[in-house]
């Protein structure tokens, strides 16, 4: 299944970021998403949908998961996106005038999540029977190793 995700409504709602400058809130959504999207959505692809109109994501390629709209706002171009699907599609979002607007316009149904599915805080979908834990890796230097060994010999620390 295809989810298109109402960006801002998700972020202005995450107690982890609604007090984020709006450039961090993006960033901190994009980064669980590319993380934790399967554990929190299960087997299906997403496109996080942003308003950016004029704005300078616009102007900025960010993979097929991300999207900055030029339309009016967000919420036209998920109905717009909704409407032209040939299956079934989810949209996240806790705006109860999107998701009407979505239902009317589904032509294969509409699943409609609430925001709280992709909160930080969040726990994964019970559809998921293994939780994939995140790499030890992930922003790690690739010289890490020998970094810590350099200091761990600096410091006197035996292992």
């Amino acid at each position: 299944m295809q989810y298109y995700i109402d960006g801002y409504n998700v972020t202005k709602r995450d107690p982890a970021t609604r007090d984020l400058p709006i450039d961090n809130q993006r960033t901190e959504l994009e980064r669980r998403m590319r993380i934790r999207g399967a554990a929190l959505l299960g087997k299906a692809t997403y496109a996080i949908v942003w308003d950016g109109a004029g704005g300078v994501g616009v102007a900025h390629d960010k993979g097929p998961e991300i999207h900055f709209t030029r339309m009016p706002t967000a919420d036209d171009s998920i109905v717009s996106k909704v409407c032209g699907s040939q299956s079934r599609v989810g949209v996240v979002t806790s705006d109860t005038g999107l998701a009407d607007r979505c239902r009317a316009v589904a032509q294969h149904g509409v699943d409609i999540l609430p925001v709280e599915r992709l909160f930080a805080s969040a726990e994964p979908t019970r559809k998921s029977k293994t939780r994939t834990p995140m790499r030890r890796d992930i922003g790690t230097p690739a010289n890490a190793n020998e970094i810590n060994r350099e200091l761990k010999e600096l410091w006197g620390i035996d292992d």
